[in-house]
Formats: C-alpha cells, structure tokens, sequence
C-alpha cells in the first residue's frame, strides 16, 4: 500500500469519526427541540383548561426558544454537509433533520395560536368542561407521538410511521366527536350571541390546530423513515397501493 493510499485512508477514517460527532451532536439537538414542543403543547392545554393568561402568555413567549433552536440546528446542519461533505446515508441524515425541525417548529407556532385562544376569551367566559377532555386527549396523544417519533429517531426506527399513522386517526376521531357536540354544548352558554360564536370559533380553532400538531408529527415519522429505508413514504404508499391493485384483479 502507497504513502497517498494510507493518507487517504487515514484521512477518511477521520472525517467518518468527525461526522459521527456532528450526528450524535444533531440527535441530541432534535431530542432538546422535541422536548421544548412537547412542553409547549402540554402547557397551551393547561392554560386553557385553566384560563391563565399569564401561562398563555408564557407559550408565547418561549416559542422564542423552539425558533431558536431550529435556527441553531439549522447551522449545524449546514456547517456538516461544508465541513464534511456527507454523501448518500449520512446525507440523507442531514437532509432529514433540516425537514423536521420545520415541522417541530411549526408545532410550536400551533401551541402559541392555542395559548393565543386563551387570551381571547370573551370577559367572565371559560372554555367550555363538557369540550376539555376531547382537548386534553389530542393533547395527550400529540405528545406521545412526538415522543414515540424522537426514540425512534434515535435509533432509525422506520416502523414508527405505524404507530403514528394510528394516533393520528384518533386524534381525527376525537376531533369529529367533539365538533359533534358542540352544538349541544354551546346551546347551554347563557352569554349572549356574540359572545357564542366567538367561544365556538376559538373552540372549533382549538381543535384544529391540535389536529394540524398530528399532522407534523407524522411528517416527522415519515422523515424518520426516510432516514432508516432510503425510500420515501409516499413511494412506498404507492407501491403497495399498486400491489393491492394488482392483486385485487387477478
């Protein structure tokens, strides 16, 4: 073996450990930022079930922290691909963090509209008991799919897009449920007619944006996926799709 065969070696050795340091450091970030979400999620429900203004107020303010971070992860990001220049798995590793602290942030930007629900409540009004409960399990339900969806980023576990694509479905059924009744459940306010719509707009607001927090939080499994197969979801959607056709008419 030449001297320049060994220096190469030896050089690519190096820059293998060097991305791997610039991988752990991103996994750790994405986890930190992940966790800032969840909370922020968790806190909104809580001043609403409440009525704190200044826990609303609070989300608001520190989604100042989850913008932060995604810029800091973003430079990371850019910093790996030009110091290290990673091809093809370690590539796809950086492609796919810088898509899913978008739809991390983007939670947070639903958090802060729900916080911001709070604040608008009409004078001597509270979000309606009998509604809370369908909040607080679509809250609940957020977090564990965020939670879920960070382990198995961690260990490129492609199979979470699973267990996502089911909470998401019952985070669209309690949402149906809620909206269901909330005719009847409105009908009993005493305030005036002003005031009931625009309890039933937050209300109806509210719900949405905890479905449209679902909807990230399965982009983030699929981008999880992508990470650990190489193959787009929506690839492998249309391919199964495909099969079954095929299989349905022979």
């Amino acid at each position: 073996m030449n001297e320049k065969t060994v220096e190469d070696k030896n050089q690519s050795s190096v820059q293998s450990y060097l991305y791997a340091s610039d991988k752990e450091r991103l996994r750790l970030l994405v986890h930190e930022m992940s966790e800032n979400a969840a909370a922020s999620i968790e806190n909104a429900v809580l001043a609403l079930k409440t009525g704190d203004p200044k826990l609303a107020k609070k989300v608001i303010e520190e989604d100042d922290l989850i913008d932060e971070k995604e810029e800091q992860i973003d430079q990371e990001c850019l910093y790996s691909i030009a110091m290290r220049q990673p091809v093809r798995e370690d590539l796809r590793f950086v492609y796919s963090v810088m898509k899913i602290i978008v739809d991390l942030e983007r939670i947070g930007d639903q958090s802060v509209n729900i916080a911001m629900n709070v604040l608008d409540l009409p004078n001597g009004l509270h979000f309606p008991e009998e509604i809370v409960p369908y909040v607080e399990r679509m809250a609940e339900e957020n977090i564990r799919m965020i939670r879920e969806v960070t382990e198995a980023f961690a260990g490129d576990d492609e199979t979470v897009i699973c267990s996502a694509r089911d909470r998401r479905k019952t985070i669209k059924f309690t949402r149906k449920n809620a909206i269901s009744n909330l005719d009847v459940l409105l009908g009993s306010e005493t305030a005036c007619e002003s005031d009931k719509l625009k309890l039933f707009c937050i209300v109806t607001l509210t719900l949405r944006h905890l479905s449209r927090i679902s909807d990230h939080v399965l982009n983030l499994a699929e981008r999880v996926s992508f990470i650990a197969t190489g193959i787009s979801p929506l690839t492998l959607k249309r391919a199964q799709e495909k099969i079954n056709s095929v299989a349905k008419d022979s």
